[in-house]
């Protein structure tokens, strides 16, 4: 009865439309990742991508957390955080469509300086909305139930980039201006989604008058925990296609890529997410982030470090069961160390902490430098 009574409390309607515009966001991100080095050297920025790559990490650290505190702000006040998810999300939207106009135009002169401010802008709105808009899920689902409901998120993320060889086809076949176009309706009908299954639910600012002194927000952790995801994501989807392709004889073979093996181990995390998720409520939270944070560390230094190749494929084929745990523990527990004050801010440091390796290879990418993979992930760590 009790289990029945959880699973009513949880808001499905609201919880829909949030996955749906989590999916449109990495939809939108895979686009931009596919084109905008591309769309650099056509409109003539070529020299200047490894200032934009700074900018771009810049942006990816530093804007979570602002808009994190505005719409903690805004929340404490009106009880929603809608008016600054909506900002982001028309502004996104509308610079979709102005890069699809601009790449369909192909202008020349002086009208080419707009594209890296649409860059730009686009980063910073994409910004502006992810942490308050993913924060919300705390409104949508008990806090028992997070780590299930998590997993539900892991399972299509990890779906989703399983995929990204047959969905970086589809955009070739539709074409970069199609494809802009396609991702603005995207994140604005997720968006408006959102917006209108979050209409019935009640202000929290009662919550926040009427709350009893609690523990403050441990910041610290929440980035922490945010880097090691950050490492684990970078290591998973940059580091191993190649890696492991050097390393294991058979991905050596004419057809068969590292990228491919990768896709099979991310569907493989994304197979196992909803059972490790029922895992984590019982055996525990901090318990099944302990152990994601141990085993994830112990398999990264093992694949890298050991010489012989079927042990590495062995440990190759452990990560994803590692990857799952954390990526499923990592964000309830993030949750479990916030004040109901701080929640959208610890999450804007939480994502900021997952970007900052991946934009540190990023710039190194940019850069030419080709470093050891021991000092890329020294790089990541210190």
């Amino acid at each position: 009865m009790e289990t029945h009574t959880r699973i009513r409390d949880i808001q499905w309607k609201q919880l829909l439309s949030l996955i749906i515009l989590d999916i449109a966001i990495i939809l939108s991100w895979i686009a931009y990742t596919k084109y905008q080095p591309n769309l650099v050297q056509q409109f003539g920025f070529g020299k200047f991508a490894l200032i934009l790559a700074i900018v771009q990490g810049i942006i990816l650290v530093v804007t979570p957390p602002i808009a994190g505190s505005v719409a903690d702000r805004v929340r404490k006040t009106s009880g929603k955080r809608l008016p600054v998810i909506n900002i982001g999300i028309n502004v996104v939207s509308m610079v979709f469509m102005a890069v699809a106009v601009t790449i369909f135009a192909k202008p020349t002169g002086f009208i080419t300086l707009i594209f890296p401010v649409l860059i730009v802008l686009w980063l910073i709105s994409m910004n502006i909305f992810h942490s308050p808009a993913i924060s919300m899920v705390e409104t949508f689902v008990p806090v028992e139930r997070l780590p299930s409901v998590m997993a539900i998120f892991v399972m299509l993320t990890e779906i989703t980039y399983a995929v990204e060889p047959s969905i970086n086809d589809l955009m070739e076949f539709f074409g970069a201006a199609l494809t802009f176009v396609v991702g603005g309706l995207l994140v604005f009908g997720s968006g408006w989604m959102l917006q209108r299954s979050s209409l019935s639910l009640p202000s929290t600012t009662q919550t926040f008058s009427k709350e009893q002194p609690e523990e403050k927000s441990n910041f610290g952790l929440v980035i922490l925990t945010g880097l090691i995801m950050g490492i684990a994501t970078t290591v998973f989807f940059n580091i191993f296609p190649d890696y492991l392709q050097s390393r294991i004889s058979f991905l050596k073979a004419d057809g068969f890529k590292g990228s491919y093996y990768v896709s099979l181990l991310a569907a493989f995390a994304a197979l196992i997410s909803i059972p490790v998720g029922r895992w984590i409520e019982r055996y525990g939270l901090i318990q099944a982030a302990q152990i994601g944070y141990i085993s994830i560390l112990i398999l990264t230094i093992g694949i890298l470090y050991i010489p012989q190749p079927q042990v590495v494929l062995v440990l190759s084929m452990l990560y994803p069961i590692a990857f799952s745990i954390l990526s499923v523990s990592a964000f309830p527990l993030v949750f479990d160390r916030l004040s109901s004050t701080h929640k959208v801010l610890g999450v804007g440091l939480f994502f900021s902490g997952v970007e900052l390796p991946n934009s540190l290879m990023d710039i190194l990418q940019v850069m030419g430098q080709t470093p050891s993979i021991a000092g890329q992930i020294l790089s990541f760590s210190f």
